[in-house]
């Protein structure tokens, strides 16, 4: 694999600086230079060139952008041109574009060389290859370290007697809690003053938040299962049919109201001896493959918290969506963070912010403080919540962790409860630094457009940046530096990456062509991903790599082929007339997904049908999906649908 990897990405290098000389002629010679330095380094160090060293070397330039002024940094392919020019050699003729010799930000600088300087070193930064079994060990153990250095839950959160959990939720607020107020202690006289005042704001924006979001009731919005695997097995296995109801859970989400579509179906379950347990479960952690240097890591949640779960993202989706609230988060769409990234580099007048494991580092304290004025919805979701994973990862790391975080990466709650916390934080801090005497909807409505979240990727003022992010550290949460930008012209959000008012975001070659669907559905987004670009020589390259039969297809058609800005050329594809539905149609090769279900025997099909709500169009099939699965097959399209142009 490593070979194919090596020679694909030597082969779209030497079609990227191509499309570079396309666009700078005057640099033949210095592009004949930089291949063949190129070629020197990866035969040296390997397939390391491309997915980590050159990656490196572009987070280095983009803070060098953001700075102004270009440093020396030690990195390989970075050693400088001479000892009165701290430009490296490679890629010296983009960089002088872009700086002076002397390293200083040119004023005339070429925003096409930082695209095409920005492109040859990240090109290989997300490639689809394995990482090594060390670093997935080194993954879990960080996270199990970031875990343990967070504080332990309250006994709200640990509760499980019937008794305990009907308890009054203990929350005083933010600006009570002697446990912020000591990590406040650490600051200096003016910086604690401005904290105190921050927490208190921070009470009034959460309780703004809370308020808004209404009283939340299972009943109101809808269960499903996610898409994702579940703790119980690895197998393939019926999710409605339940295994296993904790009394935690039974409080806020009554098994008999929740996990049957009546009554009836439940007590038939109780009356024929099928027990169902009330342990409270644990989640599975799973190493999903990412990049080289390590995996992401998710949890597979038991199937009633995950059930559950997607009843409160519904409740947090679709109320957010109705308020005031979604002029700064939309929890499907991140164009809002894109828009302000692509401005604050503009005016730099916003700064982004990107954290280090955000979702790993919300305590349980910081969300109960938040939540304490929905009780309900607090309640909620301390039931859905798995108190412990079970990991075979690594033997530096027990097999069962005690969890303090309030959620990992695998609950559907973890992205909405931290993106409002966040958003909670962003405008309690903007208050503070501005004055503000009073806190009310129209006065945050006002910062729409100047600050937007999704998710750990944050725009902010960058006047309220500086408090911020201290006041995210007092919330035990970390700013990533390396990704966080406030100074300069560069900004970065939301996969999009802009200088100084210009969309610079490279294009990622993920994975060769190797026969199968898989590949081949990545292999044609990203040669379409580089038509856009105009990096038609890149695009060629990889369109050489595919097997004959794909179609040519205009740019707004949603048909599987080859994207064009010309009529595509349809004349040389097999082609009939449809009798039976009057149209032309074209033989073309697709890519289909299919995923079959092996049919259930009890009535869990009557709850799976009125979960999924099929169209009555469609001839739907109950029973356990297996996992969907995609094929090349070629078939009749119509022939419109292939030079489809977008209205308007």
């Amino acid at each position: 694999m490593s070979k194919c990897h090596v020679r694909e990405l030597s082969n779209v290098y030497k079609a990227l600086f191509q499309d570079a000389l396309a666009t700078f002629p005057t640099l033949g010679a210095e592009f004949e230079k930089d291949l063949t330095r190129l070629e020197g380094l990866v035969e040296r160090r390997g397939i390391r060139v491309y997915l980590v060293d050159l990656p490196a070397v572009g987070k280095h330039l983009d803070r060098c952008l953001a700075s102004g002024h270009y440093n020396l940094s030690g990195l390989p392919a970075t050693s400088r041109f001479s000892g009165r020019v701290v430009i490296p050699k490679f890629l010296r003729g983009l960089y002088l574009m872009v700086f002076h010799e002397t390293g200083s930000l040119r004023e005339d600088y070429s925003s096409e060389a930082i695209f095409f300087l920005r492109q040859l070193l990240y090109v290989g930064k997300k490639a689809v290859y394995p990482c090594s079994d060390r670093a997935v060990e080194d993954e879990v153990l960080e996270f199990a370290v970031t875990d343990s250095q967070l504080p332990e839950p309250e006994q709200f959160w640990e509760a499980s007697s019937p008794s305990d959990l009907v308890t009054a939720v203990p929350y005083q607020g933010f600006g009570n809690s002697q446990q912020l107020r000591d990590r406040i202690e650490t600051y200096a006289a003016r910086e604690r003053d401005e904290l105190s005042i921050f927490l208190i704001n921070l009470d009034k924006v959460s309780a703004l938040i809370t308020t808004t979001l209404g009283v939340y009731d299972p009943a109101d919005w809808r269960f499903r299962h996610g898409p994702g695997a579940i703790s119980e097995t690895t197998a393939i296995c019926n999710k409605y049919s339940w295994r296993n109801w904790s009394e935690v859970l039974e409080t806020e989400y009554p098994l008999a109201d929740c996990g049957f579509h009546n009554h009836a179906s439940w007590a038939d379950r109780c009356e024929n001896g099928m027990g169902i347990e009330s342990k409270i479960p644990s989640s599975r952690l799973i190493a999903v493959p990412k990049t080289f240097t390590g995996p992401r890591l998710i949890a597979a949640e038991p199937s009633e918290h995950q059930w559950c779960q997607q009843n409160s993202w519904d409740y947090f989706s679709s109320r957010t969506g109705r308020s005031w609230i979604g002029g700064f988060i939309a929890f499907r769409d991140q164009s809002l963070n894109q828009r302000l990234c692509t401005e604050g580099s503009e005016t730099g007048s916003l700064a982004t912010v990107d954290l280090s494991a955000a979702s790993d580092r919300v305590t349980c304290h910081v969300a109960g403080q938040f939540f304490r004025g929905n009780p309900k919805l607090l309640r909620a979701l301390r039931s859905s919540r798995t108190r412990g994973l079970t990991q075979k990862l690594t033997p530096r790391v027990p097999e069962f962790v005690k969890l303090r975080k309030f959620s990992t990466m695998g609950s559907a709650n973890t992205f909405p409860v931290e993106s409002l916390i966040f958003l909670g934080v962003a405008l309690a801090a903007v208050a503070t630094k501005r004055g503000w005497r009073s806190i009310r909807p129209k006065e945050i409505e006002r910062l729409a457009g100047s600050v937007a979240v999704f998710g750990d990727d944050i725009v902010i003022p960058s006047d309220s940046r500086e408090l911020f992010v201290r006041a995210l550290e007092v919330l035990y949460f970390k700013v990533n530096t390396q990704k966080s930008f406030w100074t300069g012209r560069f900004r970065e959000s939301c996969g999009v990456d802009a200088f100084s008012g210009v969309n610079v975001t490279p294009i990622y070659w993920r994975q060769p062509y190797d026969g199968g669907p898989e590949s081949l559905a990545s292999v044609v987004e990203c040669r379409n991903n580089f038509y856009r670009k105009f990096l038609l020589n890149t695009a060629a390259y990889l369109t050489s790599t595919l097997p004959p039969g794909i179609p040519e297809v205009t740019m707004d058609s949603g048909v599987f082929g080859l994207k064009t800005r010309f009529r595509p050329r349809c004349d040389v594809l097999p082609r009939r007339y449809n009798e039976s539905l009057q149209r032309v149609e074209a033989r073309v090769l697709s890519m289909l997904s299919t995923q079959r279900r092996t049919p259930t025997n009890d009535d869990t099909a009557l709850l799976q049908y009125f979960t999924e709500e099929p169209s009555p169009d469609n001839i739907w099939v109950h029973g356990v999906p297996q996992r969907p699965q995609l094929r090349m097959k070629k078939r009749w399209v119509p022939l419109e649908l292939l030079a489809a142009q977008r209205e308007g």
